[in-house]
C-alpha cells in the first residue's frame, strides 16, 4: 500500500496573486487531504473523512490514476481512497491537497512512470481542470512545502505563526475568478509588481517586519472581500491584536493572518474562535510552515 499526505496551503498572501503560496502544518492536529493506494481485485474508488460529503462531480483522484496508467501502460486493479481533510471552496489549497496526494501516491505506486518534472506538470493539468486556470501558488507549496514564488522557495522569518480562520463558506475559485476585472490600471500593475520584489528581497535580508508591511492588496481584495461576511471587522480586529499582516487566502472565504509575537497569536485566536463558534463546520487554528509538502505516511 502507498499512502501519501499533502497539506493544507494558502495562496495569493496578499502581494503574490497567482504566484506566492505557502504550506501549513497547524501547531495542533492536521490540515491536509491523504491519498491511500492498495492491490485490490477490482478498481474501487471511495472518499471518506469529514469532508467528504463536499465533493460534487466526477472525483480528480480518478483522473490521477488514469493519467499515471495512461504514462506506464499498466492498469493493475487498485483500491484508492481520498481522505478529504481540506473544506473544498475554502481558500486552503483543498484541489491542491487531492491532486497532490493523488498523483504522488498512483505515480510511486505504479513504479514511477512519471519523473518529478513530469509529475509535477501532470498536478497542473489536473488543477487547471478544476480551477479553470493555470497557476502554481497551492500546487508547488503543497507539493514542495514552504513559502513559494513559483519554483523558487523564499526564506521565512524566524517567529512568524500564521493564523487561518475559516468561516465554512464555500467559494469556488472559478467563481471567484469571475470577480475580478479584465484590466488594471498600468500604475497599479506597476505598483504592485514593485511590492511584490521589495517583498522577495526583504524576506531574503531577514526583514520580517518590512516583508509583512508589504502584504497589501489593493487590487484582488476589494473585489473578493465582499463575499466575505464580516471580513474586513475581523481582519481589523486581529490586526488590533497584533498581526503584522492579514488578508484573504486564496480566493476566500478563509482568512490569513501573520504574527510574530506568540502571545498577540494566542489573544487573535481567541478573537478568531468567537468569531466562527456559532458557525457549525467553522474554525481557526494556528500553524506553521511546513517545510516538508507531500510526503509517503
Amino acid at each position: 500500500m502507498v499512502r501519501v499526505f499533502a497539506p493544507a496551503t494558502s495562496a495569493n498572501l496578499n502581494v503574490g496573486f497567482d504566484n506566492l503560496g505557502v504550506a501549513l502544518k497547524p501547531l495542533s492536529g492536521s490540515l491536509g487531504d491523504e491519498v491511500l493506494i492498495a492491490e485490490s481485485l477490482t478498481d474501487t474508488i471511495i472518499v471518506t473523512g469529514p469532508y467528504a460529503s463536499e465533493i460534487r462531480g466526477p472525483n480528480i483522484i480518478e483522473r490521477a490514476l488514469e493519467c499515471v496508467r495512461n504514462a506506464c501502460g499498466r492498469r493493475t486493479p487498485v483500491s484508492l481512497e481520498l481522505r478529504k481533510g481540506v473544506p473544498i471552496g475554502s481558500g486552503l489549497g483543498s484541489s491542491a491537497a487531492s491532486v497532490v496526494a493523488a498523483v504522488k501516491a498512483c505515480n510511486e505506486y505504479y513504479g514511477r512512470p512519471l519523473d518529478d518534472p513530469a509529475g509535477t506538470e501532470l498536478m497542473g493539468e489536473l488543477e487547471t481542470e478544476l480551477s479553470g486556470g493555470r497557476h502554481w501558488d497551492n500546487i508547488l507549496p503543497c507539493a514542495l512545502g514552504g513559502l513559494r514564488l513559483g519554483e523558487s522557495a523564499l526564506p521565512v522569518p524566524t517567529g512568524w505563526i500564521w493564523l487561518v480562520v475559516y468561516p465554512c463558506i464555500r467559494l469556488e475559485t472559478r467563481a471567484m475568478r469571475a470577480l475580478l476585472p479584465d484590466s488594471i490600471p498600468l500604475r497599479d500593475a506597476v505598483e504592485h509588481a514593485a511590492r511584490l520584489g521589495k517583498f522577495v528581497d526583504a524576506l531574503h535580508r531577514s526583514d520580517g517586519s518590512l516583508a509583512a508591511s508589504l502584504m497589501v492588496d489593493p487590487i484582488i481584495e476589494p473585489q473578493r472581500s465582499q463575499m466575505i461576511p464580516g471580513f474586513e471587522s475581523i481582519r481589523d480586529g486581529l490586526v488590533n491584536d497584533g498581526a503584522i499582516a492579514a488578508g484573504i487566502s486564496g480566493s476566500g472565504p478563509t482568512i490569513f493572518a501573520i504574527f510574530d509575537d506568540s502571545a498577540a497569536a494566542e489573544t487573535a485566536l481567541g478573537r478568531a474562535k468567537a468569531w466562527v463558534v456559532n458557525t457549525p463546520g467553522a474554525f481557526a487554528t494556528l500553524c506553521e510552515v511546513d517545510s516538508i509538502g507531500a510526503r509517503f505516511v
